[in-house]
């Protein structure tokens, strides 16, 4: 049951970033207003859609492989780029005299908490079937 239940859990933020990427992809304006900012021209717009969708992209698809394949690894790849954008949001704020975002670090942690609790969630299910099998041989 804890396998599922770690599956699930690492389905949340894949279903919210891979949105978010959609939007980016979709409709970049409307994307970037939603993060506060507006959409740059040129060759900031390309940087813009570029990296922002390859963010959102990253996280949603190690989340969802994660989730797919049972493999840990790939939610601990995508709580490490939330995390990094997390301290780097803090980084900017305190060195940089950005705004804290505090609506946005909450989600990057928020989401970092829900993929760890996944993990263990999934690696205790892994633990649970295996148990089961050699006990059943």
């Amino acid at each position: 049951m804890s396998l599922i239940a770690g599956r699930i859990l690492s389905l949340l933020p894949a279903i919210l970033f891979l949105n978010t990427a959609y939007g980016w992809i979709t409709n970049p304006s409307e994307a970037a207003k939603d993060l506060g900012m507006p959409l740059l021209d040129d060759i900031g717009r390309s940087t813009q859609i570029g990296d922002f969708s390859a963010f959102f992209i990253g996280v949603g698809l190690f989340s969802l492989l994660g989730a797919l394949t049972n493999k840990v690894t790939y939610i601990y790849c995508a709580i490490i780029i939330l995390l990094s954008a997390a301290i780097m949001r803090i980084v900017a704020w305190q060195i940089h005299e950005a705004e804290f975002a505090s609506f946005f670090i909450g989600v990057e942690i928020a989401s970092v908490v829900i993929l760890f609790i996944s993990t263990l969630l999934i690696r205790s299910g892994i633990s649970e079937k295996n148990e089961i099998s050699v006990d059943q041989e």
